[in-house]
């Protein structure tokens, strides 16, 4: 009875910790920046609602897929659930390398048309 009361205490005291100690963190930052005449826009994300969208979306439609592939090799080799979160793992790093990719190519994109015209 004792441990149980222990180990959830201690649970949220280690997240209540973390939740502080980012916050400060995160203060402390923004205060040596503003200190050092600088802006905060390094933190603004330049990530798009379409490309959220287009990231989530990939990232559902390849678990979703692993996890067909996964329960068709548990059916062939009878490895009961590791083939499905093997390939659940795998597709959903797959899809999430391919966005940052398709990320990446998108921004360096305009400055390819840049080279050629020079």
């Amino acid at each position: 009875m004792a441990s149980e009361i222990v180990g959830i205490t201690f649970f949220f005291i280690t997240i209540i910790v973390l939740i502080v100690t980012f916050f400060k963190t995160r203060h402390n930052e923004r205060m040596a920046l503003i200190s050092s005449g600088r802006t905060a826009k390094i933190f603004d994300s330049n990530d798009t609602e379409s490309n959220r969208s287009l990231k989530f979306g990939l990232l559902l439609l390849s678990l979703g897929l692993g996890l067909l592939v996964g329960l068709f090799f548990d059916n062939i080799f009878d490895t009961e659930p590791a083939g499905v979160f093997v390939s659940i793992f795998a597709f959903g790093g797959l899809s999430l390398i391919f966005y940052h990719f398709y990320v990446e190519k998108k921004v360096k994109a305009p400055f390819k048309d840049e080279d050629d015209i020079v």
